[in-house]
């Protein structure tokens, strides 16, 4: 995989070849997966004290590695805090360790979301230093800034010869102070602007919003006209976080929308659905015509600190019902797995 990051661009021309006297591009396929909120402090940042660099994601990075490109929404920063992970005053103020940013990159996650409400939870200091240990463990990382001076590029990979970029917006920072040329805090015009600049340097554009209400069923009807605006402003795919909650899918001219995904690596044992969700694995090809999503399929899931993959239909298909409940589009069973119906099929 090619890593373009957020400090630059470069192109790789596929090779075309002669078939029939003509030039044509064999088409190519990415696989994507994409997952919740994350949160690497509290008792996960102990184990990774401790050297315990699996304990995370151990029991799903098999899937995680098969995959070329893996999305997840890093609710926590990774800093240096002398062995604290959680504030002893504020069990909602937590920080990860730098180990981190590899127990990621072992696990399989190549590309993090830093643009949501814990990304100020220990300061300016901390957030530079999350996104030094993520790009040291070879992450790209999208809605924040190490540089007032440089806001907010994509985060641009390429695989198979598709040239993803991934944008992050937040619609709130938990703590006060002078981060907002730091972290992507959600603005029409800014947006609107990033995704057309990540559209002319890629094939795709893939962005996260945070907001909404936790623990709802539903966006609110503000949260809501936000998520169809990146489609409108040019997004080909939207990913929700924050709610803890797996929410609905919409079809969106002829876009998808993924309201929630839930929790990933987070423990909320308090609530049934914070310990339930889904990711999505999503199929792109590429050739000569267009790039567009061919194939996408949920992944449900146990919510932990250490997630699991559900094995049981029981238990996969209460997560698919929910999910259908709350969509616009058709969710079908197929040889054991759960599928969105795509327009196009």
């Amino acid at each position: 995989m090619v890593f373009w990051g957020v400090m630059g661009y470069g192109q790789t021309a596929l090779s075309p070849k002669e078939v029939g006297g003509q030039e044509s591009v064999e088409p190519q396929r990415l696989k994507l997966l994409a997952f919740g909120d994350v949160n690497l402090g509290r008792v996960v940042g102990q184990e990774l004290l401790k050297g315990n660099l699996d304990y995370p994601l151990g029991q799903v990075k098999e899937t995680l590695l098969a995959a070329d490109v893996v999305f997840v929404n890093l609710e926590s920063q990774l800093s240096d805090q002398g062995g604290e992970t959680q504030h002893p005053d504020d069990n909602l103020i937590f920080c990860g360790p730098p180990e981190g940013a590899e127990a990621l990159r072992r696990g399989g996650v190549s590309v993090v979301s830093t643009g949501n409400n814990h990304a100020y939870d220990y300061g300016i200091r901390a957030l530079e230093e999350t996104l030094e240990h993520l790009r040291g463990s070879g992450i790209v990382a999208t809605g924040t800034s190490r540089d007032s001076a440089v806001l907010f590029p994509a985060a641009l990979v390429e695989k198979h010869g598709i040239r993803i970029a991934f944008l992050a917006y937040t619609q709130f920072v938990n703590i006060p102070g002078p981060w907002r040329a730091r972290i992507s805090l959600f603005e029409e015009r800014r947006a609107r602007r990033e995704i057309r600049e990540a559209k002319k340097k890629s094939d795709l554009v893939i962005v996260s919003l945070h907001g909404g209400l936790e623990y709802a069923d539903r966006p609110p009807p503000g949260t809501l006209s936000q998520f169809r605006f990146l489609i409108d402003a040019g997004a080909d795919l939207v990913l929700g976080h924050h709610p803890h909650v797996p929410q609905g899918i919409e079809r969106y001219r002829s876009k998808y929308i993924f309201y929630s995904l839930g929790n990933f690596v987070f423990s909320q044992p308090q609530h049934e659905w914070t310990q339930k969700s889904f990711g999505v694995e999503v199929w792109i090809r590429k050739d000569s015509l267009s790039t567009r999503v061919e194939r996408m399929r949920l992944l449900p899931l146990r919510a932990a600190m250490q997630p699991l993959f559900l094995s049981e239909v029981v238990q996969q298909q209460e997560i698919i019902d929910r999910v259908q409940m709350l969509s616009n589009v058709v969710l079908r069973e197929e040889r054991g797995g759960y599928f969105v119906q795509l327009q196009n099929e």
